[in-house]
Parts: structure tokens; sequence; C-alpha cells
């Protein structure tokens, strides 16, 4: 076997074909040097923080709804959920309703921790999920106490105006346009080589 200057082996008549850097195939595309990777823009990092405090805001609702719930004297008034239902602490139905309450609570805590995600990892599904982080944000009625005032579980209705504030930042035309510059890099586009080539049947040449 003969050895060539980069290695063992005859070097094949045709070049190993592999993808060209990102810059050659989208010029048009920013990236960031430090990271390899397209730049986030402000509005999208406002919009990660504001989502994230969201998902903060329902957590520490459905803790103190929770803290609530585990103490016999506040059970009934721990949420809306128990108090219209009535329940008494012990009962089996008491038991489903608390299962109900974390599973709606996590819910919660999860769709705005999940937009914000998607949107700092660029991905353009984050404007539809961020429709559905606000809508969600309804079903806190169910998990917070038949009161109004600020202590206790109301903290959770932060959420609202929190991801609502995330929703217009993320759907602002920079945000989508960076969105889509990352779905560019993510997914790019290789010309098309319409030249025909001969098919070579058998062993390739540098293992003959």
């Amino acid at each position: 076997m003969s050895q060539t200057p980069d290695g063992l082996g005859k070097p094949p008549a045709t070049p190993i074909v592999a993808l060209p850097p990102i810059e050659a195939l989208r010029p048009d595309l920013p990236i960031d040097p430090k990271t390899g990777e397209p730049p986030h823009a402000l509005t999208v990092r406002l919009a990660y923080a504001l989502w994230l405090a969201a998902a903060a805001a329902q957590a520490g609702g459905l803790a103190a709804a929770w803290w609530h719930a585990i103490h016999v004297k506040t059970f009934t008034r721990a949420i809306r959920l128990f108090a219209w239902w009535q329940v008494q602490p012990g009962t089996v139905t008491a038991i489903v309703l608390a299962i109900v309450m974390m599973a709606i609570g996590v819910a919660l805590v999860a769709v705005p921790a999940i937009t914000g995600y998607l949107g700092w990892v660029g991905r353009p599904a984050a404007t539809k999920w961020a429709v559905a982080a606000v809508l969600a944000t309804a079903a806190t009625l169910l998990l917070t106490p038949d009161t109004w005032a600020l202590i206790r579980s109301n903290v959770s209705w932060l959420a609202a105006p929190l991801s609502l504030a995330g929703a217009i930042m993320v759907w602002l035309p920079r945000s989508r346009a960076n969105l889509a510059a990352w779905e560019r890099f993510r997914h790019p586009v290789r010309p098309l080589d319409d030249a025909p080539k001969p098919v070579v049947y058998g062993r390739l040449e540098q293992f003959q």
C-alpha cells in the first residue's frame, strides 16, 4: 500500500462530499463568532426572562396552595377547587382533587417554562406556545383561594401579565426574524448539483 503525505492509502479521485461551513451555505445569516450560532435578539432575551418569571410565579402559587392544603384547618379554603366541591379532608374526593391540583399546577409551571425554552433555542413554534401560555393562565383561577389578597396562593396571578408581556415580545417582527434565522441555521439548504455523475459499482478505488 502506497503512502501519501496526508496518510496511508491512495486518495480517492473524487473528494468526500461534505457540507460547507454555515457561512458559505447562508452568507446572509448572522453568526456570533463566540458561539458559532445566531445571536439572540434582545426581544427574545426579554421574552425568555418573562416566561421564566411567569413559571416561577406559578411555582410559588402552587407551593402556597399545597402548604395550605396539607393543613386540616386551611384545607377547605386552600384553593377554589376545594371550596366549590365543599370537600372534606381525608375523603376520597379530597385525595382525587389534591392530585388534580398538582397536575394543573405542574402544567401551569411547565407551559411558560417550555415556551421560554423554545424561544431561547430558536424554535418558531415558540410563537404558538406563547399564545397557549397566555390562555393557560385562566386555569390559575382553580388553584387560587377565594380571596384576591396578594398573600397565600394569589402570587400565581403574576404569571398572567408576565406571560402576556412575553407573548408580545416573541411576536414582535424582530423576534420572529431571529427565530427564522435560527431555523435556517438549524436546517441549512445546500445548493443542488444538477451535473450528472457516473455511478460506480463495486469496491471503492482506495480499497482495491
